[in-house]
């Protein structure tokens, strides 16, 4: 007897087909109801995500796909003043994302139903994590993205096998108009937002297990990147999970981070817009370039999951500059030794705001995501961010190492 079932968001049905991505009644999203009763975590996998398969949806944890995802830690920071802040390292996974948990949920899925080849509408961070958990499933990996994609972006799906296809036009039409080709012509979509598969958005869950397990409890507040949107709502249904099982006694506050000419959500957030419809005609058509591409959707995916998620727990949508990104980029580079991407530098930069706004109490703990590694986005951080570099020769090596311990 499975330990899940697949149902309809909106007419409660519940959806059968193994295969559907979205409600074969009402063409409604589709999510999962677990069973809670004795609910047992699975310390084979102690050092993974898949810990947790007993709220996931997966049907025998004894055939796994995987690359050992998850299980990434839970570091204290030193530069946020006295607050009890934490970063969590998700660049600590296999491709160097949190999109590794998305992607092996869906993975898992499409292997179990035959699926053979995987498409996957990517700016970089989902796409890596498509490619290597298909090659590890003996799966071919398509990646459609937007063209003029820098080529150090592309190389490495190159080297998991993958097939690049570049399209001219906006990703979020990308996202849909991929969906819909795979759906007409039974094709395994794994992008990352529920209308395209419900598998991928649960995986995002499993941040919250591991941060209780780490911490101890849950945090007062957590500060998250939003780009789609999933996760963001993934990681708060996570919390709930955590709280119907009594392992917690409150959930945070979701903060959710977006770019400042991408905030669609903070506005319609902040003027309690409640249809899709409405945030559609917000003119974020023709924002500017952002170096925060990983996060710059006009019209995010996951519409408006990530607002009802952040509502729900107390919490609200902080907006931050490019530059204010990069400079956060910068100072966990130098103070806590992290190396990360422009995009969640963002998340640091939203940390920073949070801290300032005098919302925090003496005794609050809060947990930041940064869930992108900068080793991938180097060329686009040196771009932004250039540096000099000393010239010397034997004659003058010492004096001039010697001069470093005086600085």
């Amino acid at each position: 007897m499975s330990h899940f079932k697949k149902v309809c968001l909106e007419c409660a049905q519940e959806e059968t087909d193994p295969t559907a991505m979205a409600c074969t009644e009402c063409c409604g999203l589709l999510g999962f109801n677990y069973n809670f009763k004795d609910v047992c975590w699975d310390d084979r996998f102690r050092n993974n995500m898949w810990r947790y398969w007993p709220l996931l949806p997966i049907n025998d944890p004894n055939k796994l796909v995987t690359l050992d995802e998850g299980g990434t830690p839970l570091i204290p920071t030193r530069a946020y003043g006295d607050h009890e802040i934490y970063v969590k390292d998700e660049t600590r996974n296999p491709t160097g994302s949190h999109k590794d948990r998305a992607l092996s949920v869906a993975i898992n899925h499409g292997n179990s139903i035959g699926a053979q080849v995987t498409y996957i509408v990517s700016t970089g961070s989902a796409g890596i994590s498509n490619a290597a958990l298909s090659a590890r499933a003996s799966m071919r990996s398509v990646i459609v993205m937007c063209e003029g994609t820098p080529m150090e972006r592309l190389y490495p799906l190159y080297m998991l096998g993958a097939t690049i296809v570049e399209v001219s036009g906006d990703i979020d039409l990308i996202v849909d108009l991929v969906a819909d080709i795979c759906r007409k012509n039974g094709l395994y979509s794994t992008s990352t937002s529920r209308k395209t598969n419900p598998y991928q958005s649960e995986g995002n869950k499993t941040i919250a297990y591991e941060i209780v397990d780490q911490l101890g409890k849950a945090p007062d507040w957590m500060v998250v990147p939003v780009g789609g949107g999933g996760s963001i709502s993934g990681i708060w249904r996570g919390f709930c999970d955590l709280k119907r099982l009594n392992l917690i006694t409150t959930c945070p506050k979701m903060i959710g981070v977006v770019p400042h000419n991408y905030n669609a959500l903070e506005i319609a957030f902040d003027k309690g817009i409640a249809k899709w419809e409405d945030i559609l005609d917000m003119p974020f058509n023709d924002a500017p370039p952002s170096v925060l591409v990983k996060l710059a959707h006009p019209y995010p995916p996951d519409q408006l999951e990530s607002p009802h998620a952040i509502k729900a727990s107390g919490g609200f949508f902080i907006s931050v500059a490019d530059e204010d990104a990069l400079n956060a980029q910068q100072k966990v580079g130098h103070h806590e030794g992290l190396y990360i991407e422009p995009s969640r530098g963002a998340c640091l930069a939203g940390l920073e705001k949070l801290v300032d706004s005098g919302k925090l109490q003496s005794k609050d703990s809060v947990i930041a995501m940064i869930s992108g590694s900068g080793f991938r986005e180097t060329a686009t951080t040196m771009e932004y961010r250039p540096f000099k570099k000393q010239s010397t020769d034997f004659k003058n090596l010492s004096s001039t190492l010697v001069k470093e311990a005086q600085v």
